[in-house]
């Protein structure tokens, strides 16, 4: 994509004699764009690298409801994030016509630090910010309104179901063996058994983050953390996003991040058996998400056997893997 498109963008925004820098292309393309007065903005072209990896959080609706709830979010006091900007004609999402395509594209605030490293979770401080902070989501969506949020990707019993066709698509494409795609289905099943029995309650489901990793918290220069792409923030189930988060930390501090989440020190066994399996639901949704994404997927060979090894077959056999993997 030329500058000349890029700064027909930024003009409805009033952003001139603006640098812009390119970022990368996955999800989005995102480009870093400096104006003249010193001032940093993210800019989002909200267009897949691969046409298997777009959804729901790309279409105008779906995208103009993560902005809506990033303004809202934006507008407290105590998280720090990525505010979304209107254009002149007040609108958050702008379309661009690009090559007979219709894109949406929308700018945040840019937010300076870097990207949360595996050594930084070794600090029982930052564990513990982590884990207050996950709190403090999670406070802020159970009181945002959830009217419309069929325009946002989903993450429940249905999503669970749904990864099982995906993940067998890799026998088609000599990804997994078959032995493999067995025990991820026989255990995406099992988890799916204990959440229908669990059933929905306003404690369990409502509105999370969805996408909770290393690469999607910032650490401020200050030492700050703040979680960044919302693109999957939707329905699901709120301990997707606590095993997200407990999955980046070293197993022996791992109950220090859910007493901070929680307020005390006792997790029912129930709870932590849900953890477990949303913490192998994240990693085979990865699998399934990249699925369409021929650069992965020589990893994705080497690792899938290790993960239903080390971790599905135990979770199946009844062994606590929270503090082992």
């Amino acid at each position: 994509m030329t500058n000349d498109t890029l700064h027909t963008i930024l003009n409805k925004f009033d952003i001139c004699e603006s640098t812009i820098t390119f970022l990368r292309h996955n999800e989005n393309r995102t480009y870093r764009v400096d104006d003249a007065h010193g001032t940093s903005y993210l800019l989002r072209i909200h267009q897949p690298v691969k046409e298997s990896m777009a959804g729901m959080q790309h279409t105008y609706d779906g995208l103009l409801a993560e902005l809506k709830m990033l303004d809202a979010l934006a507008n407290q006091n105590h998280l720090i994030v990525q505010a979304p900007l209107r254009n002149r004609e007040g609108e958050l999402i702008t379309v661009l016509e690009h090559e007979g395509q219709q894109l949406n594209c929308s700018i945040l605030t840019w937010l300076e630090g870097r990207d949360l490293q595996k050594e930084d979770v070794t600090n029982r401080e930052v564990v513990q910010q982590l884990g207050f902070q996950l709190a403090e989501l999670h406070s802020f969506f159970r009181q945002y309104p959830h009217e419309g949020m069929e325009t946002r990707p989903s993450q429940g019993i249905a999503y669970n179901t749904g990864m099982i066709d995906t993940i067998k698509k890799g026998l088609v494409l000599e990804l997994f063996t078959a032995t493999d795609v067995s025990i991820i289905e026989k255990t995406i099943l099992l988890i799916n058994s204990r959440l229908e029995g669990n059933g929905l309650t306003p404690e369990s489901w409502g509105l999370i983050h969805g996408d909770l990793g290393l690469g999607n918290i910032i650490v401020t220069p200050e030492g700050k953390l703040s979680f960044i792409d919302f693109g999957f923030f939707g329905p699901g189930y709120y301990l997707t996003d606590v095993a997200m988060g407990a999955s980046m930390i070293p197993v022996e501090h791992r109950n220090l991040f859910l007493e901070a989440y929680y307020g005390h020190k006792h997790v029912h066994e129930n709870e932590l058996l849900l953890i477990e399996g949303f913490m192998l639901l994240s990693i085979i949704g990865f699998y399934a998400f990249m699925m369409g994404n021929e650069s992965v997927h020589d990893w994705m060979r080497e690792h899938m056997p290790q993960l239903c090894t080390k971790q599905c077959l135990p979770y199946l056999s009844g062994e606590r893997i929270f503090y082992t993997s």
